[in-house]
């Protein structure tokens, strides 16, 4: 076994007054939990807070809930590039901060959603999103788009999940070296369930303002943190220290990159073509970087505001906390609040990752003694693996000839490295607040998902089918259930993504494969008022196929487009389809049958 990997056997401290401090975390989450539980008396204070909820709170709740663990720890990821290992050696592919590109779009579609978007939420009593397409097209179109939208809602928040994951199984395997990410997957969906089931979004809310100050806490101190490290021996050749060290290192490597425009250079194109540039190869050249390029501005100006739009304008993981608002000025106060602040936090994320890099390129990738892969997917012999291996070789040399004997060495992820550095690096105390920042920033996301997905369940499923009006009793209880439900599926996805690499892009892949065809069913019930059920569950219908199809041939052939295109691609389909279909058609009636009424009062 390569030396650089006999290094890794040893195991990273985390001591007692650190679980201490993670321990006190999770009593604070449940506490507020059990508060936000008291005088809950139906599905109005469950789902919407009794619409009591402050503006200013519902803000930060929805930046926690967009940072997720994804943020923590996937945009730094994303700054190291994919981290790699040949011959016992590691190496960072190196990527760069170009993501800022995409967070000018994440501001453009706030603004959208706030002054065209969230005045129609406050036009009666809406529980759910869809509640806005049954209106307009009946409740068929209402089950097929609710139900999109929690395949799609339980795929991307299922990855999210496994990434939460990521920072305890680090924690976890310094008592334990065999703990897995099935076990810690488990064990943070139980502590979700509990606050999520007993608070409902009050709890959600108030969890995830608390939770938005200790993750962002956590990313400044790192932030601070690691150009101090950048001394003596970790100086750089030149004899760069701190933050003149990450700009030498991550800046000479090109780490440091935040803008791109989006279009190849006449020699950049003709370095690709290698010499043999003709206007439509040039122009094929722009189109592709375009597409499925780096980030970029073209990128972030229209491709990154659309699924903005469907995010906090239609997806019900962001639209209940609006919903949760006294008012629609408070609602629109909320979605600005939300883009003041992303722009900051994003970049100081971003910033991490370049500090990382510089530090783990000087001191040679140790990762102090913590591998970064998963031992029961990747292939680290832990004690029941070498076990297996040493009974199949003493009862059957001849199959034991057919195994690979286990060599410790797994499939590095660039997403283990922050948790590994906070376990690894971080002072004692100051790393139980950190490990505490993810789990924060993980429990907002996971509690959101959970909160949004029950929601639909009961108001978009539930109630239409059992053809319930008003209050009735037992329904909070139905509401929690639906919630444990919610969290089985959450469970199964998260175990089903372990190994996949760069889970920030893939999150926002298998969003896109279900965002587009649902946001062009609402653009089109916004436009038209009133219409068939047909031609809009075909547009949804034939904008999820064709991503799913078009998903399938990017993992086969050299097919590529970047994932902030993947709503507006979809929405273009959808609204495409359902436009040609309906043409044609007579203009549907004011008069609304028994079968399509509201049932939300």
């Amino acid at each position: 076994m390569p030396e650089a990997i006999m290094g890794l056997a040893s195991n990273a401290g985390f001591g007692y007054l650190d679980w201490t401090v993670v321990a006190l975390y999770v009593v604070l989450v449940m506490g507020i939990g059990v508060w936000a539980a008291h005088g809950q008396k139906g599905k109005r204070d469950y789902f919407l807070g009794g619409r009591k909820l402050p503006w200013w709170v519902v803000g930060a709740s929805i930046v926690a809930t967009e940072t997720s663990a994804l943020t923590f720890i996937g945009v730094p990821a994303y700054v190291l590039g994919a981290l790699m290992i040949e011959n016992g050696t590691f190496s960072f592919a190196g990527g760069n901060m170009l993501f800022m590109m995409i967070v000018i779009g994440y501001v453009t579609g706030r603004v959208i959603v706030a002054f065209w978007v969230v005045p129609y939420y406050f036009k009666g009593e809406v529980y759910t999103t869809y509640q806005l397409i049954r209106r307009a097209f009946g409740y068929k179109t209402n089950y097929v788009i609710a139900g999109f939208s929690l395949v799609g809602m339980t795929l991307a928040a299922g990855v999210r999940v496994l990434v939460t994951a990521i920072p305890l199984m680090v924690v976890m395997r310094t008592v334990w070296p065999d703990w897995t990410l099935a076990y810690s997957i488990v064990l943070i969906m139980a502590v979700a369930l509990i606050y999520t089931a007993m608070g409902g979004i009050k709890a959600v809310v108030w969890t995830d303002m608390a939770q938005y100050f200790v993750f962002i806490f956590g990313g400044l101190f790192a932030l601070f943190y690691i150009p101090t490290l950048l001394t003596g021996d970790l100086a750089t050749p030149t004899g760069a220290e701190g933050w003149s060290a990450i700009g030498e290192v991550a800046g000479g490597d090109s780490v440091l990159q935040w803008f791109h425009l989006g279009l190849l250079s006449p020699s950049a194109v003709a370095d690709q073509l290698n010499g043999e540039v003709t206007v439509l190869s040039f122009l094929w050249a722009q189109i592709v970087e375009i597409f499925a390029g780096n980030f970029s501005l073209i990128m972030g100006l229209i491709a990154a505001p659309v699924g903005i739009v469907f995010a906090f304008g239609f997806d019900q993981l962001n639209v209940q906390r609006v919903l949760g608002c006294r008012n629609q000025r408070d609602g629109q106060k909320a979605v600005l609040l939300s883009a003041f602040l992303i722009v900051p936090q994003f970049l100081l994320f971003l910033m991490v990752g370049a500090g990382l890099y510089t530090f783990y390129t000087l001191n040679n990738f140790d990762f102090g003694g913590i591998p970064p892969w998963d031992p029961a997917t990747l292939g680290e012999p832990g004690p029941f693996t070498q076990h297996v291996y040493d009974i199949v070789t003493a009862a059957s040399p001849e199959m034991a000839a057919t195994l690979s004997e286990p060599t410790g060495v797994g499939n590095p992820v660039a997403d283990y490295v922050f948790p590994i550095f906070i376990v690894d690096q971080i002072p004692v105390v100051a790393k139980g607040f950190l490990i505490a920042g993810i789990l924060a920033a993980a429990m907002s996301s996971v509690s959101s998902a959970l909160s949004a997905m029950a929601s639909m369940l009961v108001m978009d499923f539930y109630r239409p089918i059992m053809s319930i009006r008003g209050e009735t009793r037992g329904e909070l209880y139905i509401s929690r259930i639906a919630v444990v439900i919610c969290g089985a599926g959450l469970t199964l996805v998260a175990i089903a993504s372990r190994g996949v690499e760069f889970l920030f892009d893939f999150a926002f892949t298998l969003a896109g494969l279900t965002t587009g065809g649902i946001l062009g069913a609402f653009i089109f019930a916004l436009i038209y008022k009133r219409g068939y059920p047909g031609p809009v569950i075909a547009g949804m219908v034939s904008s999820i196929i064709f991503m799913t199809i078009f998903y399938f041939l990017r993992e086969t052939t050299d097919l590529a487009m970047a994932w902030p295109w993947h709503p507006l691609v979809g929405m273009t389909v959808s609204f495409g389809v359902a436009w040609l279909a309906s043409l044609g058609l007579p203009e549907p009636t004011d008069r609304r049958s028994v079968e399509d009424a509201e049932d939300d009062e």
